[in-house]
């Protein structure tokens, strides 16, 4: 199979692509430089392409002639075009969150989930936030995150843009959680992809809540499940700690199942 990534932000597409090569299946992913600031891209060994959105999107809709199936994360907007063009590709569109989240009233949007053959969400949360979406977890490579942190009571959280990070602090305090919380801003001081296992190795525990908007959010990160492949323990916004990375999120579980959604696909 020929599998072409349209990818704007989702760090899933150069994990999913390293399984389903190891399977015999061709596989491109498309993306643009500036928006890889963890390096990701050149942690996998995947090209970056030095273009502007609209070129970058013209450039995409010609590549697609080549391809079986167009998995296109978050650029949701390009589904329609490439319908009206290929009406016998396979098209997924997959949703990893605030793009789902936040725009639910964008004729676009409704447009690209009614041309899309299959619409994916990340998470499970996701699916109060469009109809028919399927969930597949994020993956995790269990190659480059492993198990190996030692005793440790340190914790930590992520700060974000949009977070309420005080809130958080103050929600463990109102539940008579004591912990010693570092909260580190990665946005600020981006840490490359190929060092965050050593960065989370620090730390016994990642807090793993966010309330963005006004919402706390249901859905574990991927820090979150990084951060269980490392060893950590992870507090969850239900104030329930969980260990241990489940069987769902390893990446040729994840990659097993996206092919299967490829291949019910007419």
């Amino acid at each position: 199979m020929n599998i072409l990534h349209i990818w704007d932000q989702a760090g899933v597409a150069c994990i999913l692509a390293k399984h389903h090569r190891r399977m015999g299946h061709r596989v491109r992913i498309l993306k643009r430089t500036g928006y890889d600031p963890f390096g990701i891209s050149k942690f996998y060994g995947e090209p970056l392409l030095d273009m502007d959105g609209k070129p970058f999107l013209k450039y995409a809709m010609k590549e697609a002639a080549g391809y079986d199936v167009v998995h296109v994360h978050t650029i949701y907007k390009i589904i329609p075009d490439l319908r009206k063009k290929y009406r016998d590709k396979k098209l997924v569109l997959h949703y990893h969150g605030s793009e789902a989240r936040d725009r639910q009233d964008d004729p676009l949007r409704a447009e690209a989930e009614s041309k899309a053959d299959a619409v994916l969400g990340s998470t499970a949360d996701l699916a109060d936030f469009a109809g028919n979406i399927v969930h597949v977890p994020n993956p995790v490579d269990t190659e480059h995150f492993t198990s190996g942190v030692g005793p440790n009571g340190r914790a930590f959280t992520i700060r974000t843009t949009r977070g309420d990070t005080q809130w958080v602090l103050d929600y463990l305090k109102r539940n008579d959680i004591d912990l010693q919380v570092d909260v580190v801003d990665r946005e600020a001081s981006p840490i490359p992809y190929a060092q965050v296992p050593a960065f989370l190795k620090q730390y016994g525990i990642y807090v793993d809540i966010k309330f963005i908007d006004g919402t706390l959010l249901r859905a574990m990160s991927k820090t979150g499940l990084e951060s269980l492949a490392c060893g950590l323990s992870v507090l969850d916004h239900e104030l329930r700690y969980a260990k241990g990375l489940p069987e769902e999120h390893r990446p040729e579980a994840v990659a097993g199942k996206v092919l299967g959604i490829y291949d019910t696909i007419a």
